[in-house]
């Protein structure tokens, strides 16, 4: 490999003659300035390795009509020094067939026709490639394209007028995106990121399906005015998700992602919206706006403690509106469940709230959670009901029968609990069950757990006939 400074670095980008440059160590002693108006329009770089100071490419006479004329391209090469690209007009930048590090990209043309970075896929061993790379303020007029690219650096781009990305197959420390405007397609897919946010942005069309956001994953103050497909998102152990007051136009599918916790809050979906297969442990749902249905079929939520009332009732009323009386109800009974604790907390903490109202509403939604869990579980509600009816049965039992020894083992005894306890579920016989004759109860005692017992299996039968019903609605 032969070494050159970055004298004659200048003078073969300058040279008519050579337009391909392999196989060189280029060493820069000091920062080196290219300006591109003194240079070839096209020059290529193969398995070359630059060292030193820092590079920037520049048109130091450039005007808002410059013509994009000058491509660039770096097949396998390596960099250990810093790449600027600024205040200039290129038709193409590529990094073609990356196998080895690269350190700092900073791209801040005026305009660009096409970026290309593609690293080789499936390499022996994964570089150690800690590149960060910055697109500043440029408006890159064909397509911005990475893919394959595996770092532990950042990706920037901000204040960007970008006709179409593909970011595909590359992993990220970090990504942000802002103050930026996508013409058509924005396309961020299979990739890898620990944190990444999305800030005031105009996308059209978007796809990040099959992304793993890695941990905080926040977009805030975006338009979609395509399609936007949030689809097999992956990392159901740690990846919060985060939209706060973005707006979708167009249809919307988060469709099969397994994500930790999902927080919408203070946007607007202006189409079909789809949730549905979602595996989530937690989501959140507040001052957010579908004017269509939006759908949530078969969404599995692992944590409904940690779902507010209001993020329950909303997801209900979307359910309502799909005419999904199946997983309504079970949004209900959760809803329910979400109120009860609510009660429990205003009663305790709340000076100024009305307890006694409370406590009674509090009564009414332990009662049902304890028998059916609010009308979705009939076998419950039938264990529930027969406990019940044989603890208030026993005691009355007991009390019935103080006055004389009964003989445990004994036929006649067990026939005569049993009997009995067939006739205690008659709720409009208020006879003696253990009487042969029709005869009323004397002893007081007797009464409560008889009167008690009947109206808490009245309100079983009820629930199991409710959690009977519900596929009837």
């Amino acid at each position: 490999m032969e070494e050159i400074n970055e004298k004659e670095f200048k003078r073969r980008l300058s040279s008519t003659e050579i337009s391909e440059h392999n196989d060189l160590l280029i060493n820069f002693q000091n920062i080196t300035n290219v300006n591109l108006n003194k240079i070839t329009l096209s020059n290529k770089f193969k398995n070359c390795k630059f060292i030193g100071k820092r590079l920037d490419f520049m048109d130091l006479s450039i005007g808002e009509e410059s013509e994009l004329t000058h491509t660039f391209r770096f097949d396998d090469c390596e960099f250990e020094n810093d790449v600027y690209f600024k205040d200039c007009a290129v038709q193409e930048i590529q990094f073609i067939n990356i196998s080895k590090p690269v350190k700092n990209l900073h791209l801040a043309p005026n305009k660009l026709g096409y970026f290309t970075f593609q690293c080789t896929e499936n390499l022996d061993e994964e570089i150690s490639n800690d590149i960060n790379i910055t697109i500043h303020n440029c408006e890159i007029v064909k397509f911005l394209d990475f893919s394959h690219l595996k770092s532990s650096g950042n990706l920037l781009i901000s204040g960007c007028k970008i006709n179409r990305v593909k970011i595909h197959n590359s992993k990220f420390k970090r990504v942000d995106i802002d103050h930026s405007k996508f013409k058509n397609d924005f396309q961020f897919t299979l990739n890898i990121v620990d944190d990444s946010y999305f800030e005031h942005n105009e996308f059209n069309k978007t796809n990040f399906s099959n992304t793993d956001f890695g941990i905080d994953t926040k977009f805030s103050f975006n338009d979609f005015s395509g399609t936007a497909l949030f689809q097999s998102l992956k990392n159901e152990n740690r990846t919060r998700v985060k939209f706060e007051s973005c707006n979708f136009m167009k249809y919307t599918y988060f469709n099969k992602s397994t994500l930790y916790d999902l927080h919408i809050d203070t946007s607007k979906f202006q189409e079909f919206t789809s949730f549905q297969e979602m595996e989530l442990n937690s989501i959140f749902l507040d001052r957010t706006i579908f004017e269509k249905p939006a759908f949530f079929d078969d969404i599995e939520i692992i944590r409904f403690s940690k779902c507010n009332k209001r993020t329950l009732r909303n997801i209900k009323q979307q359910l309502l509106r799909a005419d999904n009386k199946i997983d309504y109800d079970n949004f209900r009974a959760h809803e329910l469940n979400s109120y009860k604790e609510e009660l429990k907390k205003n009663i305790k903490l709340n000076p100024k709230a009305n307890r006694k109202k409370l406590r009674r509403d509090l009564t009414i939604l332990r009662v049902n959670s304890f028998y059916s869990n609010n009308g979705t579980d009939w076998v419950k509600a039938i264990k529930r009901t027969l406990l019940v009816a044989l603890i208030f049965y026993s005691i009355f039992y007991a009390i019935h029968n103080s006055d004389r020894g009964i003989d445990l083992c004994s036929d006649s005894a067990y026939s005569e609990y049993f009997i009995g306890l067939f006739r205690y579920f008659l709720l409009t016989d208020f006879h003696n069950p253990l009487a042969q004759s029709r005869e009323y109860l004397t002893n007081v005692w007797e009464w409560i757990p008889f009167i008690f017992g009947k109206i808490l299996i009245g309100i079983g039968i009820y629930e199991i006939l409710v959690s009977f019903r519900k596929f009837k609605r």
